[in-house]
């Protein structure tokens, strides 16, 4: 009884507390509140990039937790946990398309690292289901980079610097692959655009 008066409720606390517990304390239920909090928009995420393979996006779901839990020890306090977190995500997804042969995935790497342009405000608006299931198709086509900085600039609603850290890229080829790949889909889905 006197632990729970002076334990603070794991769910109060913030993810950078939690891993502080996790890696001082090996504190399970810290570990379990942070699984809690990102499992589900973690798998979702790992989801779209392998292309709704859902149990490959279990696995890896699995995988990234079991890896934030062995290098516990080792997390930087002053990075942001969520960062952290899909940057392991990512580093597997590349090692999930290395292994599978996806080479697909790193054919068109270079395409996107043309000037950096000040365009970083624009914004996809999908409010229309035809414009929804064309944008999902036209990802569809898109090489894995693309796909991804897609996911997690929109989707994932990431900054630059957060997907900077993650994607281990420049912010200014990040804001320029970023700006390319908008330009690209709205050149795609163009006519919908001229519909509204």
């Amino acid at each position: 009884m006197v632990h729970f008066l002076f334990s603070k409720d794991t769910s109060t606390l913030s993810d950078d507390e939690l891993m502080h517990r996790i890696a001082a304390k090996s504190c399970e239920r810290a570990f379990d509140e942070l699984y809690h909090r990102h499992s589900r928009r973690l798998m979702g995420f790992l989801l779209r990039q392998l292309r709704g393979d859902e149990e490959r996006a279990a696995d890896l779901t699995q995988d990234t937790f079991m890896r934030v839990w062995a290098n516990r020890e080792r997390y930087r306090h002053d990075r942001d946990f969520k960062t952290w977190l899909f940057c392991i995500a990512y580093n597997l997804v590349k090692n999930e398309y290395r292994r599978t042969g996806h080479s697909d995935a790193y054919i068109h790497h270079a395409l996107y690292t043309q000037a950096e342009e000040q365009d970083d405000d624009i914004e996809i608006k999908i409010d229309d289901k035809a414009l929804d299931q064309a944008l999902q198709k036209e990802l569809g086509k898109l090489d894995a980079h693309s796909r991804m900085l897609f996911s997690l600039r929109y989707e994932e609603e990431m900054t630059v610097s957060q997907i900077a850290q993650i994607m281990e890229i420049p912010e200014g080829t990040v804001k320029s692959r970023q700006h390319t790949l908008i330009r690209i889909l709205k050149e795609k889905l163009k006519h919908y655009e001229d519909r509204r």
